[in-house]
């Protein structure tokens, strides 16, 4: 099976708006980019035959081909419709079957990624991997048009009625490292109470960073 993923990234300078109460432009603009580039690590060392990274912004790209990876410049605004752009370019190449994975979920690892793979082997299955809010943190398709995608609040359940919608086979993946986003000061707060289970991840060094230039 050739499996494809897309990650979406808005540009770096528009990023974590919701963190701006906490932190300046460049410092989200760090995070972002740590983020990011622990999801394209977990990818790179996952079974996924290529990775394409949708965004407008030229940085995000220099930072994907870093990684080996392809970058789509969508041309047309918001997430949904730049992903159905990746969708679309996925099957332009032949992919079997497409993951969808947003870039701030830098807890997500290889093996995560695996799993989600294994449990949408079968034609015509849709595998959905909810986060703490309601949302989607992984969608997995089989083949890469079966559904929409919808990202956005409460997208689990749309991604959920539409596949109902389209009688197609629906499975759940649920793990702590996928359902943890970071969208907030709280999520930071969750994040760093997790460290002493995850290994050494980029994320980890910013907010270090950050919390000992806030102190001084």
């Amino acid at each position: 099976m050739n499996v494809f993923a897309v990650v979406p990234v808005k540009g770096l300078k528009d990023s974590k708006r919701r963190l701006s109460k906490v932190f300046a432009p460049e410092d989200r603009r760090a995070l972002t980019t740590a983020m990011l580039e622990d999801v394209l690590g977990a990818l790179k060392g996952s079974s996924i035959q290529k990775v394409l990274v949708v965004s407008p912004d030229s940085e995000v790209g220099q930072i994907a081909d870093r990684f080996g990876f392809s970058c789509l410049s969508p041309r047309h605004a918001g997430l949904n419709p730049a992903l159905k752009e990746g969708v679309a370019w996925c099957m332009k190449r032949s992919a079997d079957a497409v993951l969808v994975l947003p870039a701030d979920i830098p807890l997500v690892g290889s093996e995560d990624i695996d799993r989600l793979v294994e449990f949408g082997s079968e034609k015509s299955t849709v595998v959905l991997s909810p986060s703490m809010s309601g949302g989607t943190n992984a969608l997995f398709l089989n083949p890469p048009n079966l559904i929409s995608p919808c990202f956005g609040p409460k997208s689990f359940f749309s991604h959920f009625e539409e596949a109902i919608e389209k009688d197609v086979a629906i499975k759940f993946y649920s793990s702590k490292e996928i359902m943890l986003d970071v969208d907030s000061e709280d999520d930071l707060k969750k994040m760093t109470e997790m460290k002493k289970c995850f290994g050494p991840r980029r994320i980890f060094k910013q907010i270090a960073l950050l919390e000992e230039s806030s102190q001084t």
